[in-house]
């Protein structure tokens, strides 16, 4: 199937399998991903809690930034319940020290206050992956985990 196919399947109201979604959230072309999770928003309600769940832990870090990035939505809508989230948040936990820069640098910056604000998260947990973030102010980052290290009163000397 080419890029386009593909990309007709998922902005299609179609009831898509599960493995085509995978693959589609970890494909390393840009639009087939986007598209692959704009597929996902539309079509939560109808999906499996497992597969849901799966989205919290999934192996591509860039897929599972944009899946936690909407936990406080899908607790507000009664997709997931807190203690589903929080039975997960080892998997959130990962992204905070991620290889990926970007991911890293997002889930401290974006996704962090939320998670700690809905009981996801207690702040003391974050205390013990400061050093990830102080790499991020040797980065592209580093105006990010500045305000980061500011907002939490982080101590990011090693």
């Amino acid at each position: 199937m080419d890029k386009r196919e593909i990309l007709s399947r998922l902005k299609s109201s179609e009831r898509l399998p599960y493995e085509f979604l995978e693959e589609c959230l970890s494909s390393q072309d840009r639009d087939i991903k986007h598209e692959a999770w704009n597929y996902v928003l539309r079509s939560i309600r109808l999906m499996d809690k497992e597969f849901i769940y799966s989205l919290l832990s999934f192996k591509d870090t860039g897929t599972r930034y944009r899946a936690w990035n909407e936990v406080a939505n899908f607790v507000k809508e009664g997709i997931l319940s807190l203690d589903e989230v929080i039975k997960f948040k080892k998997y959130f936990k990962e992204m905070l020290k991620d290889s990926n820069l970007t991911v890293r640098s997002l889930v401290w910056y974006v996704t962090l206050k939320p998670l700690i604000e809905m009981g996801v998260i207690e702040k003391d947990e974050i205390y013990k992956y400061s050093n990830y973030l102080y790499e991020l102010l040797s980065s592209q980052f580093s105006e990010v985990a500045n305000e980061v290290k500011q907002e939490f009163g982080i101590n990011c000397n090693i």
